[in-house]
């Protein structure tokens, strides 16, 4: 009997401690953007106090027509132009603003420029929100599970 409570209650650890690490990965990880164009991988930033950096590592399409890398051309500054976007660091320094929530700038590739955001985690969707005067827009990216 008591062998049978022991394996129980180690079941019952297991299995807890299983959903907490699956819902304690927290905004770090892979996810897969709102068009699901891209992946993009958040970390620690390398630097200590420097909050969170996301970083292009897949795209739907990595080739131009002429099968050459996607680059980053339509950047504001010619002289990064020549970035390829697999690999691009697209923010860094996303600081806690609240339970699961973050504020920050994130790069559009697509469009060259910079937005202020406001982040917010739900389960396996993180939103990204912002406002240019009293034009929003959001995006809703979605952890990646693999295939």
């Amino acid at each position: 009997m008591l062998a049978i409570r022991s394996a129980a209650s180690a079941l019952v650890l297991f299995v807890s401690t299983g959903n907490l690490c699956a819902q304690d990965q927290g905004v770090l990880g892979l996810w897969t953007t709102d068009k699901g164009k891209g992946r993009v991988e958040i970390v620690k930033c390398a630097a200590p106090k420097q909050g969170l950096c996301g970083t292009i590592v897949w795209i739907s399409e990595p080739n131009d027509k002429q099968g050459r890398p996607q680059t980053d051309k339509a950047n504001q500054n010619a002289s990064l132009r020549n970035r390829p976007i697999i690999g691009l660091q697209i923010f860094q320094g996303w600081r806690e603003a609240g339970p699961n929530k973050w504020k920050g700038a994130v790069y559009d590739p697509e469009d060259g420029r910079d937005y202020d955001v406001d982040i917010s985690l739900a389960g396996d969707r993180l939103t990204l929100k912002g406002c240019i005067a009293f034009l929003c827009d959001s995006d809703t990216w979605t952890r990646y599970r693999g295939q």
